[in-house]
């Protein structure tokens, strides 16, 4: 009799469950219905455990065109910033090869020139350094050459006077790890991160084999990158370029809210992740490499906590992490397709929303 209450309760709790995280479908599915965008993956976890876990939709808005999968992988857009680079900056500053303090022209002397010499590691990575936001590649322009050109850029507004969201920022910051490491980056990135967390679909420039598993993001892209400047530097980017699924980032999100640890193995230090994860200072809402929950109607909806960060990507794509909550939700879509013209920004903070509500209401 005894087991058969404790099994009964443990079937309530299940549908209780189940019935809470239809918010989450309800707001995903609505937003497909308002060709918001044609498919859509999602994963909400904690520092343990993985809570729920879904996928919507189609590559395309053609019914007949592959259903999306929770392993089916996504072009993160700028979310290769913060889950990314970012990562490889950590890494560097743990070993001790990168002081984010010190100019950048220590690390790349072309840099020094167009009144550049003050701006600092760090100023590229809170979006402070004064670059301008973007460079579009010339048609047929070589890797080395967009490479070359932006390091000579000229500062477009003072240094630290203001924050100019900047894809410039991250190339730079890329340069800077390949002058420390002597390799490309993401090279580095595959031996710290996706290699041992076994991230097996997660990587730049998918091969021809796992490109059909790639949701598009144009009718002519589907496992290229969408983003022009990345795809300009032959998808080996650091603005850009990242694809990768709900379930590989999860690994990534586990590490963060564990202080650097994840399946018991160290991958860095918990006074790193703290630094970088918190609001570099009172007139920006970025932290080192991340951004944090702010504005009035910020992109994680208004129950997430007062330190929340993370990065969204322009593709659709967005990451939200809550080290109060002890929580994190990824959320993947390629709301670009297939000619950029809808917007995401309403059906976010729905989403980010509902599982809140699903979680503790």
């Amino acid at each position: 009799m005894k087991r058969s209450i404790i099994i009964a309760a443990i079937l309530i709790v299940n549908i209780i469950q189940a019935q809470n995280f239809k918010l989450i479908d309800q707001a995903v599915e609505n937003a497909i219905k308002d060709s918001v965008f044609p498919g859509a993956a999602i994963l909400v976890g904690t520092s343990k455990d993985i809570l729920y876990e879904n996928a919507y939709g189609h590559y395309t808005y053609d019914p007949s065109s592959p259903k999306v999968k929770n392993n089916s992988m996504f072009d993160l857009a700028s979310v290769t910033k913060a889950f990314g680079t970012n990562f490889c900056v950590m890494k560097l500053v743990d070993e001790g090869k990168l002081d984010l303090q010190k100019p950048v022209a220590f690390y790349l002397p072309e840099f020094a020139v167009n009144g550049k010499e003050k701006v600092k590691v760090v100023d590229l990575l809170i979006h402070e350094s004064g670059l301008a936001p973007y460079y579009t590649p010339k048609e047929g322009e070589s890797r080395e050459h967009i490479l070359d050109t932006i390091k000579t850029f000229p500062l477009s507004y003072e240094t630290n006077s203001r924050m100019v969201y900047s894809g410039l920022n991250f190339i730079t910051t890329m340069m800077i790890i390949e002058s420390i490491i002597h390799e490309p980056m993401y090279k580095y990135y595959a031996q710290n991160f996706t290699g041992p967390l076994k991230m097996k679909r997660t990587m730049f420039t998918p091969p021809d084999s796992l490109k059909k598993d790639c949701v598009p993001t144009t009718p002519e892209f589907q496992g290229v990158v969408h983003d022009p400047l990345a795809r300009g530097l032959q998808g080996l980017s650091s603005n850009a370029g990242l694809f990768s699924t709900t379930e590989d980032l999860a690994k990534l999100c586990q590490l963060l809210l564990n202080g650097g640890t994840y399946d018991g193995e160290r991958y860095l230090k918990e006074e790193t992740i703290k630094k970088f994860t918190k609001r570099y200072s009172d007139h920006t809402s970025r932290a080192i490499g991340f951004d944090t929950r702010s504005g009035e109607h910020p992109s994680s909806g208004q129950f997430f906590s007062e330190g929340t960060y993370g990065h969204l990507g322009y593709t659709g794509t967005s990451i939200w992490i809550d080290p109060v909550r002890d929580m994190f939700v990824i959320f993947l879509t390629n709301r670009v397709y297939p000619d950029d013209t809808s917007s995401i920004s309403s059906t976010r903070p729905k989403v980010y929303d509902a599982v809140i509500l699903s979680l503790e209401k």
